[in-house]
């Protein structure tokens, strides 16, 4: 009984489709022989299975009715820092107020630059001759508080080696590891080397009763919104500190 329904339904299909098909001189061309037919409507058959199944499938998923089958092979991985831009100066240790003081300038000219746009694109309240006031104060404190007159910009690009070590690695590198990246940037630099040193109380093994080696405390760093990242999050990863794959950073060492 149930085979000769499917038999009855394969005829009817057949006869549907061999209808169908020549019904236009370009697709009867597929039905000259019968092994062309043969193929053409098992190819068919197997397109209409397939576009059944995916349509159901997909639909599926979209009404959360179940879950992609592949979701524990195939997670989802967070976007890490591959690569930044720094840019490097010193500061004396004894100018850390006026450098805060620079920064928390800097920022709010970060701020500014947003208001600026705000203002000619929505008409928000803009207050230019204040706003532009600070940044005649921000080049002033900047040739008070720096060393260089020029900040050096440099590329540090972070490949597998540098964060496969870490507890979270898809996260990408650590605050720490950018500071010990800064810091041998330094002892490897003819020109930079001069700066590595850094007045403080004297350790056992210095030759100068003056002076200290750098560490990476010295090594301050300033994430896109120009804020300082802490010491505290030393053991967090540059994209949870607003650093971001292509940023052009700021990169202060104190000495």
């Amino acid at each position: 009984m149930i085979v000769s329904a499917i038999i009855k339904l394969a005829y009817q299909y057949d006869q549907l489709l061999t209808s169908y098909l020549q019904s236009n001189s370009f697709t009867s061309n597929l039905l000259a022989t019968p092994i062309s037919k043969l193929i053409t409507e098992f190819l068919i058959i197997v397109f209409i299975v397939l576009f059944s199944y995916e349509t159901i499938y997909w639909s599926g998923i979209y009404l959360k009715l179940w879950d992609y089958h592949a979701k524990d092979i195939f997670t989802e991985v967070p976007i890490h820092c591959s690569h930044v831009y720094i840019r490097l100066n010193f500061v004396d240790s004894e100018n850390i107020e006026l450098l805060d003081q620079y920064y928390q300038l800097k920022s709010n000219s970060t701020i500014l630059l947003s208001k600026f746009h705000d203002h000619f694109n929505f008409n928000v309240n803009f207050d230019l001759a204040g706003d532009f006031n600070n940044w005649k104060k921000l080049n002033s404190l900047s040739r008070e508080v720096f060393k260089l007159q020029k900040f050096i910009k440099y590329y540090f690009e972070f490949s597998p080696e540098d964060f496969e070590m870490n507890e979270e690695p898809e996260f990408g590198s650590t605050i720490i590891h950018l500071r010990g990246r800064v810091l041998n940037l330094i002892n490897d630099s003819e020109y930079l080397r001069q700066f590595n040193q850094s007045s403080g109380i004297k350790s056992d093994n210095s030759s100068d009763n003056n002076k200290n080696e750098l560490t990476v405390d010295n090594v301050k760093i300033y994430n896109n919104k120009n804020i300082e990242v802490g010491t505290h999050e030393n053991d967090n990863y540059l994209s949870k500190c607003n650093i971001e794959t292509g940023n052009t950073i700021d990169v202060v060492v104190v000495i």
